[in-house]
């Protein structure tokens, strides 16, 4: 739904930051008349004659340049070269290595970066694609701060088309200008132009991270880490009992340009099926075998070496991982090592992990889990993998070029290594069953109650193209972002529940009516999950408003 509506709200702003090109089409029909119409081009008789006695030797004096310029070999070419292809990364080295030690003792302040966002065409996984590049870096560039943080980040838009940045999980208050959703808070940072972000940290800490939030772009690698240290005592490091930390930016990965992936989905066509995707990547590196690729999608295809890492394995490693996917929820194995989930969306812990497993899933996209991966004596020096599997839930539409389950080798940083051992079992920690720790007090009774419904719709009305639906309410950007306009004119694609004038705790019942899953993300919100029910299908529901018939219902 989000993707559906970014189309649209990218569509809507094009027309009104766009050029009117009637002026230059005038421009260049008078400059072609005064070319072809003068007066003094008259042409006589004896300079026609003239002109004819030119021409052999004027062609011959031609060939014989090109000849002269083919025969000293490094002259200018006849034919424009390719366009260039960015080589994503010297090594295929997958370790993002964090740095708490710079950030956790010093005190906090502001934070100053400066970003340029270019398109290149690069081949993270050997296939050729244009992609978001922020600093000439796929992913962006990492940022590590501490609470009490202030970010400064001026952004100057060198690619040929709007975006605009938000900072996933954080709450942005006092500052909702800034967080990136375009028709919503704020405009779009248009085709050469520059704007400051000023992002407020205040006390949150934990895994967060950026990404576009104009049209589809984060699809096409317009992203990157966001991590906030805590600098508590005792530090975490000490609390968690590991060594070091890292990041893991994960998702599926298209070969088509992301605005023509939506356009396949916003075909009447598509019977609002998803658009399976072709590839996965971690931290911006992967592997596609170019014999997979089909004929009804060619690609521009390379051998490119498979992805590693190198870690020691004595240590123990916090893992921070993101789902930076644009559909598919992840799972993330590293057979023969000891997994403890501790963290997840941005520093929110979790209790009662009742035991080790050596696998995390299913992780939605926009999604992070933090754990703490060791090894047992045993293996510290045996080579092992990364197994990475796509979750099959929206794969309705099968794209046979898809290898859903990738392993990448991560190697012992050891000078007596094993090689790698027959497959372990796969035991498997179900973030569903991911619990928080138990209130102090219990929660206040809520002031207010909404209850959406969401679905895909496919309508006649509708031009049969599939649209995501609340309450029956598709939207649509207006002419300015809603910030910025009177909630009076507001008009009927904006569904808004109006919480009055003073703060108050809100229970939002969420029934997902449509056939697959959908994770949400409130933006500037912590939130309690109070329960949650596994309809039979249909028009199944609760309704908050009507307790008499209420469903099972599962406290958490």
């Amino acid at each position: 739904m989000a993707q559906q509506d970014a189309l649209r709200e990218g569509i809507l702003w094009a027309s009104l930051l766009g050029h009117d090109n009637k002026l230059a089409i005038k421009r260049w029909k008078q400059d072609i008349a005064a070319h072809y119409y003068n007066p003094r081009a008259q042409i006589c008789a004896p300079a026609f004659v003239v002109t004819l006695l030119l021409i052999p030797p004027t062609i011959f004096f031609i060939l014989y340049l090109q000849w002269h310029s083919v025969s000293e070999g490094q002259g200018s070419k006849l034919t424009e070269p390719p366009d260039p292809v960015t080589v994503a990364g010297p090594e295929r080295d997958l370790k993002f290595l964090l740095h708490p030690e710079d950030h956790v003792s010093r005190d906090p302040g502001i934070r100053h970066f400066l970003w340029n966002i270019t398109k290149a065409t690069i081949a993270p996984n050997g296939v050729q694609k244009d992609v978001f590049l922020i600093n000439d870096q796929f992913p962006g560039p990492t940022i590590e701060a501490r609470s009490g943080d202030i970010l400064e980040i001026e952004v100057f838009n060198l690619a040929e088309e709007s975006v605009s940045l938000h900072w996933h999980g954080l709450h942005m208050r006092g500052a909702n200008h800034m967080d990136g959703t375009v028709g919503i808070t704020q405009c779009a940072i248009k085709q050469g132009e520059n704007f400051t972000y000023q992002v407020p940290v205040d006390d949150q800490a934990g895994t967060f991270w950026y990404h576009a939030h104009s049209e589809v772009q984060r699809g096409d690698g317009l992203y990157g880490g966001l991590v906030i240290h805590n600098p508590i005592t005792p530090l975490e490091n000490i609390s968690y009992q590991y060594d070091k930390e890292l990041l893991f930016l994960v998702g599926d990965w298209y070969h088509w340009p992301s605005t023509k992936v939506l356009a396949n989905f916003m075909d009447r066509t598509s019977t609002g099926n998803e658009p399976c995707p072709d590839s996965l990547l971690i931290n911006g590196l992967g592997y596609f075998e170019c014999s997979m690729a089909t004929h009804g999608a060619p690609v521009n295809c390379s051998d490119i070496a498979k992805p590693w890492l190198v870690l020691d394995k004595q240590n123990r490693y916090r893992v921070r991982l993101v789902n930076v996917g644009a559909l598919t929820g992840i799972s993330f194995t590293i057979p023969g090592s000891e997994i403890k989930v501790i963290q997840v969306d941005g520093g929110q812990p979790v209790a009662g992990v009742p035991y080790l497993a050596n696998s995390v899933g299913v992780l939605y996209p926009a999604e992070r889990v933090d754990f703490v991966v060791a090894w047992p004596e045993s293996a510290v020096n045996t080579d092992t993998e990364i197994i990475v599997e796509l979750d099959k839930e929206y794969f309705l539409r099968p794209n046979f070029a898809l290898t859903p389950i990738q392993s990448f080798l991560l190697s012992a940083e050891s000078t007596v290594r094993q090689p790698l051992k027959n497959k372990t079992k796969v035991l498997r920690f179900n973030l569903q069953e991911a619990k928080g720790l138990s209130l102090t007090n219990p929660l206040p009774d809520a002031g207010r109650a909404f209850m959406i419904y969401t679905a895909i719709e496919i309508l006649n009305h509708e031009a049969s193209i599939p649209k995501g639906f609340i309450n029956h309410t598709t939207w649509e950007a207006q002419s300015l972002p809603l910030v910025a306009l009177d909630r009076e004119i507001w008009d009927h694609h904006q569904l808004v529940p109006w919480t009055g004038p003073e703060p108050v705790w809100v229970e939002l019942t969420i029934n997902n009516i449509d056939g697959t899953g959908h994770p949400f993300h409130l933006h500037g919100f912590d939130f309690y999950v109070i329960a949650s029910y596994k309809g039979k299908g249909g028009w199944d529901y609760y309704n908050p408003f009507n307790p008499s018939r209420p469903p099972p219902r599962r406290s958490f």
